[in-house]
């Protein structure tokens, strides 16, 4: 058997807990070492008697990990989710129609990303994508009710800025966010040259990971209930996509309105997993479930002086800090990634080859609201 000759499948389960059927249309993905681990809890049978000598463990609950990468490219289509929105599900994040609509000058600006934007005439309501000040030509937003229309004014439900639309909406893209509720459970399989190793109720974790000259990658990790293992041929006649993923090259990165100059950067989503126990189930699981979140990661810019721009003031002084990457130039295969508080936690004395960095650890905030602190969109 060829470690080289495996496949990933994922679909969402319609049942939580309730292992689905795998064709080659849930195969989609080309993937960097998948890898199933299985850590069976053992009972340890340990009776007092006359004798050391140890008894057999028995097999209790049977939870499964899978784990692999993959690149991050778009469908080819600004208006289609790649095949990776799948796996994005079980790892807490929802999928979005991303509109956006012209405007004029805006007043009490700018529109802060996450909050509501409600038409005068229309009543038309829109979540807000990426702080928008006077001066944009167009606000991006997802539809939250009705359409906004040309010639009404704007208002923030949060800032209270105001700006008046003019024409009628264009389909920008697709929005990505992670949310705190009606997360999917996946049925996974990793198909290892003839045989089939599956995982039900899974949910799982996401770093992003990007670094200079190479493609965005995407590491996943995921827990889940042991499904099966069986002898299954690997699977045939797989459409995969054909896109080739953008590399970060020409690449815009701002820290506010600083173009930090930075050679690798992460962000981790940290997802909290929590097994739900279930004795009437035989493999005492019914899946794991995301509980908590805490959006973290780290970027090494090119240390400057605190006049170019001051990492050491808004690391002490708490200061939200505005995140924006774009990466990528085709329709349908470039990517924007945003952050409207990024909150500096750490900062080392770091070089690279002589050259010194801020290396710099970091939390991504949301509002009180929530459902904020990060997204990205394929345009």
């Amino acid at each position: 058997m060829l470690v080289r000759k495996r496949q990933l499948a994922a679909k969402i389960e319609g049942t939580e807990g309730t292992a689905e059927t795998l064709t080659a249309a849930e195969a989609k993905f080309l993937v960097y070492n998948p890898k199933v681990a299985h850590e069976i809890e053992m009972f340890t049978r340990d009776p007092v008697r006359s004798s050391f000598s140890g008894m057999g463990k028995i097999a209790g609950k049977r939870p499964a990990g899978l784990s692999f990468r993959l690149e991050l490219r778009g469908s080819g289509t600004k208006t289609t989710d790649p095949a990776w929105i799948t796996l994005l599900k079980g790892c807490g994040f929802e999928s979005n129609v991303l509109k956006s609509i012209n405007i004029g000058a805006i007043t009490g600006g700018p529109f802060q990303h996450g909050e509501t934007i409600t038409g005068g005439t229309s009543a038309g309501k829109g979540r807000v994508i990426f702080n928008t000040a006077t001066g944009a030509t167009k606000v991006y937003y997802v539809v939250i009710s009705g359409v906004l229309q040309t010639g009404e004014v704007l208002t923030g439900g949060i800032s209270a800025a105001t700006s008046t639309s003019s024409g009628a909406p264009v389909t920008e893209g697709q929005e990505y966010r992670p949310i705190s509720t009606n997360v999917s459970s996946l049925t996974l399989g990793c198909y290892e040259d003839g045989v089939l190793k599956l995982i039900k109720g899974a949910r799982g974790n996401v770093k992003f990971g990007f670094k200079s000259g190479e493609p965005v990658m995407l590491d996943f990790s995921f827990q889940g209930v042991e499904a099966g293992i069986t002898d299954v041929a690997l699977l045939t006649a797989i459409s995969h996509e054909t896109q080739k993923p953008p590399s970060l090259l020409s690449a815009t990165l701002l820290l506010d309105a600083y173009a930090a100059r930075i050679g690798e950067m992460n962000i981790s989503v940290n997802n909290t997993l929590a097994a739900r126990d279930d004795i009437n189930d035989s493999r005492g699981l019914l899946s794991f479930q995301i509980t908590d979140r805490n959006i973290s990661g780290e970027l090494n810019p090119e240390m400057v002086t605190v006049a170019t721009y001051d990492f050491f003031t808004k690391f002490f002084g708490n200061t939200d800090i505005t995140l924006a990457l774009n990466a990528g130039a085709a329709t349908g295969n470039m990517f924007k990634f945003y952050s409207p508080r990024l909150q500096i936690t750490k900062i080392n004395d770091e070089d690279r080859e002589g050259l010194q960095l801020a290396k710099c650890s970091f939390d991504l905030n949301g509002s009180v609201n929530g459902e904020d602190e990060f997204s990205f969109v394929q345009l």
